[in-house]
């Protein structure tokens, strides 16, 4: 399996968040498992052209947008 390694920067607080994805592409789909500081973790799948876009990209780019999701999903 392929694997990424990246950040994101929180919004509001500033906390970096680090994550590891390993992934796999499957015809049109990507399955992945990424794991985050702190222990916490989120697998699943999602549909990309990688006719458009890189599949190392396309994963990092689903993983930022999670991340900034879950930014809003925490109570002060």
């Amino acid at each position: 399996m392929a694997a990424i390694e990246g950040t994101h920067t929180q919004g509001g607080s500033g906390r970096v968040v680090r994550y590891r994805a390993t992934y796999e592409v499957v015809g049109n789909a990507i399955h992945f498992k990424a794991s985050f500081d702190g222990g916490s973790s989120h697998e699943g799948q999602f549909d990309f052209d990688p006719s458009k876009l890189d599949a190392a990209k396309a994963v990092d780019a689903f993983l930022q947008n999670h991340i900034e999701k879950a930014d809003w999903d925490v109570a002060p």
